[in-house]
């Protein structure tokens, strides 16, 4: 077959499958165009791993603050709506502070966050502390029977709505934290390094508290179907201590508050720890005297006042006394946070195109 007539049967083959030669070739080209435009809005908009930031010239890529967004915006919560009591939402649009929107301010403040990580990492490695074998494998344990309690795919949705990608991020995650308690720990049981964050710890509470104690038999009203069967039970028991009998014997019997197994002391407490019902009657009792019969909301309670136990004093919340790990812990915290915001972070341009938006599961 001569040149001619090959190129008119290709040509022929060509126009059978409905493109002309021409607009094939045309085609052919403006798909790769459009695939590689695709690619490269991937690779810039969508791509997890893209840097975003540098702490003390280190990258931090954006998959590195994902799980980090929700917990600074709660962080910077409590401020927007302190500056802007109106808002019945957050606008992250609305400008927050230093002329950036409260958006910026909590990607800002996710990186922030890595830089702690970063931090306490290093000081790791440099302690030789690591992970082991056996807390690795306590991890899996506990990420499989969050799996069997929630389901995989549940699990997973709920991990997405937090930034976090499957189970090799959330094992990760885990690990990080694992390494930061080693880490705390070795501190606390190592006295030249603890000596370090003496002046960081935070000082023990030197209120001198009024302390209370007390016993009870609680009849609970969710025991019963109305709150008059609690009561007739509650007015028959209370006779029968009064006449005598074994006040523990009873509390087990009969009571249903599951926290007197705990406590066989009584609790031991200050003012506005306990429903206001039961400290006041406390209050109104001598030492081994018994009330008579105490409404609450919890129910009906018959109490015994009881000796107080310092040691085991229930304090207003936020002013319970640290054990000395928790206020060496207190202070290596303050000590790593101190050092990531005096850190060398540079924001580069990719930051903003962090989504903060909770991602559909």
């Amino acid at each position: 077959m001569s040149d001619y007539k090959a190129k008119r049967a290709k040509a022929a083959n060509v126009k059978e499958q409905g493109i002309e030669k021409k607009w094939y070739l045309i085609g052919g080209g403006a798909l790769a165009a459009v695939i590689l435009v695709t690619v490269l809005l991937i690779m810039y908009y969508i791509e997890p791993d893209r840097v975003v930031a540098r702490v003390n010239g280190i990258n931090v890529h954006a998959s590195d603050i994902s799980h980090q967004i929700r917990q600074a915006e709660n962080v910077l919560a409590e401020e927007y709506f302190a500056m802007f009591p109106d808002d019945w939402e957050i606008d992250y649009d609305r400008i927050f502070r230093d002329g950036i929107t409260f958006g910026r301010a909590i990607r800002e403040e996710a990186v922030r966050f890595v830089a702690i990580r970063f931090i306490y990492e290093e000081y790791a490695r440099e302690l030789g502390i690591t992970i082991s074998e056996d807390e690795m494998w306590m991890i899996s344990d506990h990420i499989d029977s969050l799996e069997m309690e929630f389901g995989r795919q549940e699990l997973n949705d709920m991990l997405v709505g937090d930034g976090i990608r499957g189970r090799e991020h959330l094992t990760t995650i885990f690990e990080s934290q694992q390494l930061l308690e080693n880490l705390i720990e070795e501190i606390a049981a190592t006295p030249e390094l603890s000596a370090r964050y003496e002046h960081l710890m935070p000082p023990e509470p030197e209120q001198d508290w009024d302390l209370l104690a007390a016993k009870h038999i609680l009849i609970s009203f969710n025991s019963f179907e109305t709150e008059e069967e609690a009561q007739e039970l509650a007015a028959a028991l209370l006779p029968r201590v009064q006449a005598g009998e074994d006040f523990d014997m009873l509390i087990t019997e009969y009571g249903d508050d599951p926290g007197m197994e705990g406590n066989p002391n009584g609790y031991t407490f200050v003012s506005g720890v306990m429903v206001p019902e039961f400290e006041i009657a406390t209050m109104a009792l001598e030492i081994g005297e018994i009330s008579g019969l105490v409404r609450s909301d919890f129910g009906y309670h018959i109490i015994m006042r009881t000796e107080p136990v310092p040691e085991e004093a229930m304090l207003p919340f936020g002013e319970e006394p640290l054990t000395p790990e928790q206020r060496i812990a207190e202070a290596v915290l303050t000590a790593i946070e101190t050092m990531a915001y005096e850190a060398d972070i540079v924001f580069l341009p990719a930051l903003d195109n962090v989504s903060i938006e909770r991602p559909m599961a």
